[in-house]
């Protein structure tokens, strides 16, 4: 019995280890995304959005709070007193037949209760009417904001997302340059020790070798820096691992970014132009509010009191009396001179809501210029792509070529650097160009963008 135990104790552990080796394996498991899985992922786990959607919420009961004060506002007091010393009141002695004197009488009761109910509605108030129309106003400037932050969001995780891609390959091509350096290195030396090579080629092939490697070193520096950034858009913890599973070429291969072309461009539909309307708007109601100042206010109120006097503690006896008194009244407040205060600031008012139009003529232009010029700065990004990529391919061939004739004692070692810096370079212009197309591509769609939604 004891060794079946033991034998089921041992299983019970070995079984709790072995699961949380597995737990821990998928904990460190790299999420791998495309970038369209990248930008939903982030609308749902980024932290601005989060506090962004948390303003809209806020922006909900701030209406709700505004209707409110419109309501019937009901409040309840009560009041207990213990007057330890009673008042004491000097009174003539002619009242009690001892003229000449003061008499000393204290006035009340030891013991005081009241209990003390009102209500009060708003009958009318120009403020009031115009503050809930403001405030619906700030729910759908909330909302606009949130829409705003959400474009953000996709821009901003598609430039890091790009930007890893971008740093990979860059990586990439470091370690094939490298394979290929090697490999020369090696075939150099043994040249060298037959006689038909000079130690100065050696030693420029491993000086190529170790700026490589240095290279690749800081590359890889930039792309846990270019990872972090990610991570942070994307809303995941710093231990957290995430892998992109696209390359460069093929999102910029994307018929997505060739339909930007034939996409017209609405100013009316752009969010920062929405939210200037919004801002616009609410200016014309601040300036239906200071003007509201001129308006009475009307209010009715109902009071109920009821409060007993004792001179022992008896307030739960039920035989006590409690003496009760109502009240009900009507208070009207109309504003007759302020000496130019209430004039002064409708006028202000008046002047920010024609500052708003202003505002609205700049920044219809504004966006206008700054489609037009990212328009054109895509197409020229595509022209440089396709020009890059070809150049890459030639440089490519070339570095192959004349790492062909070096082998073979026809290039010197000083060709075969030239052509592999042309080649290194080549790449390089390849992956920034890839790079740029990317960025203005999702430029214009934050621009173009009205609804993320759909």
């Amino acid at each position: 019995m004891k060794s079946a135990r033991k034998l089921g104790i041992t299983f019970i552990v070995t079984t709790l280890i072995f699961n949380a080796l597995l737990l821990s394996g998928q904990e460190n498991e790299a999420m791998k995304l495309s970038l369209q899985q990248a930008r939903a992922f982030a609308l749902e786990h980024n932290r601005e959005l989060q506090t962004s959607s948390l303003d809209i919420d806020k922006a909900r009961y701030q209406v709700k709070e505004s209707v409110s004060i419109g309501l019937p506002q009901v409040d309840v007091s009560v009041a207990y007193n213990d007057n330890i010393a009673l008042p004491v009141q000097l009174v003539p002695g002619d009242f009690f037949g001892q003229p000449g004197q003061d008499v000393e009488i204290s006035f009340g009761t030891k013991y005081n209760a009241a209990i003390n109910g009102t209500i009060n509605q708003l009958i009318f108030s120009g403020s009031y009417i115009v503050g809930l129309q403001a405030a619906k106003s700030f729910l759908e400037q909330s909302q606009k904001q949130f829409a705003k932050s959400k474009i953000e969001v996709i821009k901003s995780t598609s430039e890091a997302y790009f930007m890893v891609l971008a740093t990979e390959e860059g990586i990439a091509v470091i370690d094939s340059t490298l394979q290929i350096t090697r490999k020369l290195a090696e075939e150099t030396r043994i040249i060298f020790e037959n006689g038909f090579a000079e130690e100065t080629d050696i030693d420029q092939l491993e000086l190529l070798i170790s700026e490589l490697e240095v290279s690749k070193t800081d590359a890889k520096t930039q792309l846990n820096i270019a990872k972090s950034y990610l991570k942070l858009h994307l809303g995941l913890e710093s231990d957290d691992k995430v892998e992109p599973v696209e390359r460069l070429t093929e999102l910029v291969e994307n018929a997505a970014i060739k339909a930007l072309f034939s996409r017209n461009f609405e100013v009316n539909k752009n969010i920062d132009f929405q939210i200037l309307k919004n801002q616009q708007d609410l200016a014309l109601l601040q300036v239906k509010l200071e003007k509201s100042s001129y308006l009475p206010n009307l209010s009715a109120f109902l009071s109920y009191q009821t409060q007993a006097q004792r001179q022992q503690w008896d307030f739960l006896n039920q035989q006590g009396k409690w003496f009760g008194s109502a009240i009900f009244g009507v208070n009207m407040s109309i504003p007759i001179f302020s000496s130019g205060q209430r004039y002064s600031k409708v006028k202000q008012a008046q002047f920010d809501y024609q500052k708003t139009q202003v505002a609205e003529e700049q920044l219809k232009t504004t966006l206008q210029i700054q489609y037009e010029t990212t328009l054109n700065d895509l197409r020229n990004a595509l022209d440089n792509f396709e020009n890059t990529r070809k150049n890459k391919a030639i440089a490519e061939k070339i570095f192959r070529r004349t790492g062909i004739k070096y082998r073979e004692g026809m290039a010197s070692s000083l060709d075969l650097l030239n052509t592999h810096n042309q080649f290194l370079n080549a790449e390089s212009q390849f992956i920034n160009a890839s790079l740029q197309v990317l960025n203005m591509s999702v430029s214009l769609e934050s621009l173009l963008a009205d609804n993320f939604e759909n």
